[in-house]
């Protein structure tokens, strides 16, 4: 598939997660407006279903705050069976101020009424049988089988009006036989009003049934039978023989929302926009991210130079460029094959040069550069650049950056070449030049005029500078030619160090430095005498510069396992962060200017280094800006005598 396939499949994926995720959003808003109001209706429900509970609590307790008044009588009729009319009078009429909801009351032995108070208007009621009215047999057996107040009702009066009726069974205390029963008529409008059920709201509806189905309007015995229920809120007034359900619910009907519902649904609205704009920026991103991954894809695979995507923790190839392929080929799969490098001769170099161990340390290196076999087995020189980086899985990874330098190469031999010829060719004229300026600077051929000899001064001390150069470049194209000699001998070190300080001493004292030196490692170095007075005296020199008037210039060394180092300790102002990264390459000065306070020619250091590698040792430094800088000379100690100074 072509990344402008891929990447129209990702953008119509996008749009499509995109349109998803408002749906979505859409749907969770509707439910939760949905969820909303029904919270809000459960409130409202549980609202009036509270208030129904208390009324049918009211309600029923009046009833029985009542019945249980009554029980005073059948209490004493079980005790006395053979009550007279004043004792029942005087029991009854006590009963009323206690019970005031009562319409009267009436004993029935045998189940038939005898006794009746208030006699006014219940005369009628004298002599009834219950069994025969109100009592079916089956009520009468459920009393009986209880010893509990039976219910009935409600029941409409003669007298006008409703009443609940209510039967308590007596049963004599000495034989335990059935006496007869209390038959009680509770008025309800009075229990309405104790119950402050005709005081219930306005916007309220409200019935009494004896049946729970709010469709049964036959069965209502207050309310409105015609009043049009919505699923009401019901509550269960149960008693013996009675049964009723209380309904109750808004006049209006139930709400169907909140009574601010735009308030939230608003709200619903702006998560809506923010979850749906956070998507859409969100998938902004991974597009964005996916176009910067494909620009970068096509950088890394039209990269001019090669680059090659290693395991840290393998050293193992995980992806490589179309360049870094065709340089190396198959060849390269590891990061091992980088350790086995080669001089221009085809020569193996000694030692690895130790990229993982490089890497490990700093993280990151660069300004590499070696012969390694090409995909067609030719030797070719590569600078190589590497960097530790986590992938997008935090696992670390190594980024190695290869360069064939080939071409660069052959400039430089061509430019080392011409440099070399033009040196030559200059070299013997300017030595006869600068011979014949310090014979009339110095009045070998009579006195001179002040202004022409101090012009025949200057002019001498321009070819010395002069020749300094031509012999440092002369010196830089032999040493990467290979062409420079050397000759390695076993020396002291200390001899080596003191007779480098003797020589260099008039140029200290011109720049009123002083040089101390430390005691020094007796060891035995092997060594090329000359090359290491060059490279010693080079960092003497940028030493003594870069010193301060009334400075010191310390040496020291500092002896390693098979090794040691000769350290030259400045007081000046240490080495610019920026320069670091360029300080041993030919030709570089952190004072870039055309005026340079100090003066040389920027390849003291870069023969330093070519000099030391030559004679197996390396140079280097430590510096911190403001604090001076410390370079030293390092070189493996001669074996034998190491031995011997050890013994």
């Amino acid at each position: 598939m072509s990344d402008t396939s891929r990447s129209n499949s990702l953008l119509r994926l996008i749009w499509a997660a995109r349109l998803s995720v408002l749906a979505l959003m859409i749907a969770v808003a509707v439910a939760l407006d949905a969820a909303s109001t029904t919270s809000h209706l459960n409130d409202v429900r549980q609202r009036w279903q509270a208030e129904a509970d208390d009324i049918s609590l009211k309600l029923r307790g009046q009833i029985l705050q009542n019945v249980q008044a009554v029980w005073g009588l059948a209490a004493n009729v079980a005790v006395e069976p053979t009550i007279d009319d004043a004792r029942f009078e005087d029991l009854a009429s006590t009963i009323f101020t206690l019970a005031p909801e009562l319409r009267n009351i009436g004993l029935a032995p045998d189940f038939v009424i005898r006794f009746m108070y208030p006699m006014e208007g219940n005369e009628a009621a004298v002599g009834l049988d219950l069994t025969k009215q109100s009592l079916p047999p089956g009520e009468i057996q459920a009393m009986l089988d209880s010893r509990q107040v039976r219910f009935t009702g409600p029941i409409n009066l003669v007298q006008g009006g409703q009443g609940l009726a209510a039967r308590l069974p007596i049963f004599e205390r000495a034989s335990d036989r059935l006496w007869g029963v209390v038959s009680v008529i509770l008025d309800m409008d009075k229990l309405y009003q104790a119950a402050g059920i005709s005081q219930a709201p306005a916007d309220a509806q409200f019935a009494l049934s004896k049946s729970a189905d709010p469709s049964n309007r036959e069965a209502v015995f207050y309310g409105s039978r015609s009043a049009r229920w919505d699923n009401p809120i019901t509550s269960t007034i149960a008693m013996p023989g009675a049964n009723w359900t209380l309904l109750y619910q808004p006049r209006g009907g139930w709400p169907a929302h909140p009574a601010n519902p735009w308030v939230f649904r608003s709200a619903l609205v702006v998560l809506v926009l923010l979850f749906t704009g956070a998507a859409f920026w969100l998938t902004s991103l991974l597009f964005r991210e996916d176009q910067a991954r494909r620009r970068f894809s096509g950088l890394f695979e039209l990269a001019p130079f090669g680059i090659g995507l290693f395991s840290t923790t393998t050293g193992d190839l995980i992806r490589a460029n179309h360049a870094f392929e065709r340089s190396f080929g198959a060849a390269a799969r590891s990061l091992a094959f980088f350790d086995r490098s080669f001089d221009r001769s085809g020569r193996p170099l000694t030692g690895a040069i130790g990229i993982r161990k490089e890497l490990a340390k700093n993280g990151r290196f660069s300004g590499i550069e070696a012969y390694y076999q090409t995909a067609n087995g030719a030797l070719a020189p590569f600078l190589m650049q590497g960097l530790q980086l986590d992938d997008v899985d935090n696992e670390p990874v190594v980024w190695l950056i290869t360069q064939d330098i080939a071409e660069q190469k052959y400039i430089d031999q061509m430019k080392s070449e011409f440099i070399s010829t033009v040196s030559h060719e200059l070299r013997t004229p300017l030595t006869s030049i600068s011979g014949s300026l310090g014979l009339l600077a110095n009045n070998a051929v009579g006195t001179l005029p002040e202004k022409a000899s101090k012009l025949a001064g200057i002019a001498y001390r321009n070819s010395q500078q002069l020749t300094f150069l031509i012999n440092d470049l002369l010196d830089i194209e032999s040493l990467i030619a290979g062409k420079m000699s050397f000759k390695m001998e076993n020396q002291v070190l200390e001899t080596l160090v003191r007779e480098s300080v003797e020589n260099i001493q008039p140029f200290a004292r011109g720049r009123q430095v002083s040089l101390h030196l430390a005691d020094l490692a007796p060891v035995t170095v092997h060594a090329d005498k000359q090359r290491f007075h060059q490279a010693l005296n080079n960092l003497l020199s940028n030493a003594i510069k870069f010193s301060p008037a009334g400075g010191t210039v310390e040496m020291f060394t500092q002896q390693t396992l098979g090794s040691v180092r000769l350290c030259v300790q400045d007081s000046g102002p240490g080495i610019p962060v920026s320069f670091r990264d360029r300080i041993f390459q030919k030709f570089s000065q952190a004072d870039g200017s055309d005026q340079r306070s100090k003066g040389g020619t920027g390849l003291g250091l870069a023969i330093t280094r070519e000099l030391m590698v030559r004679m197996n040792g390396g140079v280097d430094y430590h510096s911190v800006p403001g604090q001076g800088a410390t370079f030293w000379l390092e070189l493996p100690i001669v074996a034998e005598a190491a031995e011997q100074h050890t013994g």
